[in-house]
């Protein structure tokens, strides 16, 4: 082969090996994080897709309630064929009335000038739009919450997968040490025998463990609505930071949940349900304004037996006077029914509190738990050193062994459970009271 054609080669490998690369970084170097959790959940989700669209349903609506109070304006053209030329007598006489064809064209404008029905229609709609909204708000907040824990749950599996391949790896290195010890007389079978158990225990955990980070993905795959298969790179947690919120301080923003913004928003629609049932105690006065041509061609410009042309101005008065007490009845009911939405109102103002004292015990009692397992692992790190020291020595068992590593094991676990069970605790915190976000500052990513 010629130096040309081999510098071409090397040329081709270099060229192709820096595309591979490029196409590898560019699809890895985006690290999903929190923030984008929140922003794909918000966006993507189907049921606040939902939410959002019988919101702008409900805002229509409003918007048309609103146009009853605006003039209605209407037309009609009209042209009437007679089988023969209408008359009257008198004195014996024939006067004609009309010609056989006939136009005619009306211009109606309506006007309501007093309906409590149009209005309190108005302010049905107005707070209707206003519980959509609080819905949206309730919904969204739910969804994100549980979009941002699927996320941690994700770094959780991550970690204890993690766990799993280092004490998969050292039972094996384990395993080799005894089969080692076994063949040269130092040890007896039955100790042999349980580090082959604890390895082969420990390849079924790293198994589990590897399906739980599987379907921790999905989950958060379909929170976000991105396709369950989907591989992202995640930014693990560096450190967390200590809760100084006050529980009185997070009582007060119970008001800003909006679920209680949507049920007081229910209790004003039926403020104005009541409204409207009672307009009908009260007359609805409208104001109609008419300009109408009459004719004998289609122009309307010819009329030899009336007016051309003419101009009305209607003022009605509607009143239903007696209906057998069918409005009382009505009015009873739906106050009823304000009173019920009253008290379940009351209700979860008690149950917004109780949520949130939860929650806020939970994380209190999440980061203290921290301090203690971290030294829990070191004290079990120490003393999986020493005992693996000794066994080299022949001075510990392969129980023994077994046993350290397996203490260290569940130290780690407790570990990382509770950094990201107050994590977790921090986002079920923001969720009782009506922030989707209000802690995320107290969670720092590497």
């Amino acid at each position: 082969m010629s130096i040309k054609k081999i510098l071409f080669h090397k040329k081709f490998i270099f060229i192709s090996f820096s595309i591979l690369t490029i196409i590898f970084f560019s699809g890895n170097c985006y690290a999903l994080n929190l923030k984008e959790v929140e922003t794909r959940a918000s966006n993507n989700n189907y049921i606040i897709k939902q939410y959002k669209l019988l919101y702008q349903s409900s805002k229509n609506i409003k918007e048309s309630e609103f146009k009853n109070f605006l003039p209605d304006v209407s037309t009609n053209y009209s042209y009437k064929k007679l089988s023969q030329q209408p008359y009257q007598i008198v004195n014996n006489s024939k006067i004609f009335m009309s010609s056989t064809s006939n136009f005619q064209w009306n211009l109606t404008v309506s006007q309501p000038l007093f309906s409590l029905y149009l209005l309190n229609k108005y302010k049905y709609a107005k707070y209707n739009e206003l519980f959509s909204k609080a819905q949206i708000g309730l919904i969204k907040n739910q969804i994100v919450t549980n979009a941002k824990i699927a996320y941690l749950n994700v770094l959780y599996a991550q970690k204890i997968l993690k766990v799993r391949q280092i004490t998969s790896k050292e039972f094996s290195s384990h395993l080799k040490d005894a089969q080692y010890f076994f063949k040269n007389g130092l040890i007896p079978s039955v100790d042999l025998l349980k580090s082959e158990v604890a390895y082969y225990n420990s390849k079924q955990e790293l198994q589990q463990a590897q399906t739980n980070l599987i379907n921790a993905i999905a989950q958060l795959n379909q929170l976000i609505n991105e396709p369950i298969e989907k591989q992202h790179t995640f930014t693990q947690i560096k450190k967390v930071m200590p809760l100084k919120d006050t529980l009185k301080s997070l009582y007060s923003d119970i008001y800003q949940r909006p679920d209680i913004k949507a049920l007081s928003f229910a209790i004003y629609k039926a403020k104005s349900e009541i409204g409207e049932t009672k307009s009908a105690y009260y007359p609805q006065i409208e104001l109609i304004g008419n300009y109408s041509r009459a004719g004998e061609n289609a122009d309307i410009d010819e009329n030899r037996y009336s007016n051309n042309s003419m101009y009305s101005l209607l003022l009605i008065a509607s009143w239903n006077i007696f209906n057998w007490g069918k409005t009382k009845n009505k009015v009873q009911a739906i106050n009823l029914q304000e009173k019920s939405l009253q008290e379940e109102l009351n209700n979860l103002k008690t149950y917004a509190q109780t949520q949130i004292l939860n929650a806020y015990n939970q994380a209190m009692v999440a980061y203290n738990n921290i301090s203690v397992a971290k030294t829990s692992v070191a004290e079990a790190i120490e003393n999986y050193k020493l005992t693996n020291l000794r066994y080299k020595n022949q001075l510990a068992t392969s129980t023994d062994i077994l046993d350290a590593r397996t203490l260290l094991t569940q130290a780690e676990m407790d570990y990382y459970n509770s950094i990201y069970g107050y994590a977790k605790a921090l986002e079920n915190l923001s969720l009782s009271i009506g922030k989707d976000n209000a802690f995320d500052y107290l969670i720092r990513f590497n």
